[in-house]
């Protein structure tokens, strides 16, 4: 009896071959998974190709066909998870609402990602200052998107004619510096409790203590958006 044509044969059940493409996506977003879990807990400079891919489970040359080097997969697994980061934080600030609490649903988002993931906090916020001139560009890069969000702080300040021109640099290296403290030490269990503090080194400038305090009462009551 004739075969039938490939496209008519009858296939298994609940299987469905991926393409080749697809499963070596899948492998690369695993090792960047480890990668990121091996150098937070190492430390960039402390970590080598040998620990990835000995923690991953593959072989040095299957690391080399994803990467250049350590830098390039360090700088990879970063932009990954920022890019996760960034949308969370996006994804929660309603536009419609008003500028200090759009502010601190943002920070709530922030807080809430580092909960969930200090390790990968550690390597947004800590490690990336140490792994040399690139990562320093991109975490510079990061830094200064999120000045624009800031400087929007001014449209309703009403002190905003006599706030400084470097405002929003030096708000932005504040949080920064408050974050990595509580990662360095290991305090991210209850993080989301810093809210308050966070307004104040935010919002306050813009909007004075009160409408400060307003801001994390309103996102308090009403957290993220869905």
């Amino acid at each position: 009896m004739a075969a039938l044509p490939e496209h008519l044969s009858a296939k298994p059940a609940g299987r469905t071959r991926l393409s080749r493409e697809v499963m070596v996506r899948h492998q690369r977003d695993r090792v960047l998974t480890v990668a990121a879990e091996v150098i937070a807990k190492r430390g960039y400079n402390a970590t080598t190709v040998d620990h990835v891919v000995s923690a991953a489970g593959i072989g040095v040359g299957t690391f080399y066909e994803f990467f250049d080097n350590k830098e390039d997969c360090f700088l990879q697994a970063y932009e990954r998870i920022v890019s996760r980061g960034r949308e969370e934080v996006v994804g929660a600030i309603l536009p419609d609402r008003p500028w200090p609490e759009q502010a601190c649903a943002g920070l709530a988002a922030l807080l809430a990602a580092i909960a969930a993931g200090p390790l990968d906090a550690r390597i947004a916020l800590v490690e990336i200052q140490t792994a040399g001139p690139a990562a320093l560009a991109q975490h510079e890069k990061t830094l200064a998107g999120v000045l624009p969000f800031l400087r929007a702080g001014r449209g309703s300040s009403p002190v905003a004619a006599k706030l400084p021109e470097t405002l929003e640099t030096a708000i932005a290296g504040g949080v920064l510096w408050f974050l990595q403290q509580r990662l360095l030490m290991g305090e991210t269990e209850g993080i989301g409790d810093q809210l308050p503090e966070l307004a104040r080194i935010v919002v306050e400038p813009y909007a004075g203590e009160d409408e400060a305090q307003l801001a994390v009462a309103a996102v308090a009551a009403a957290p993220l958006a869905e």
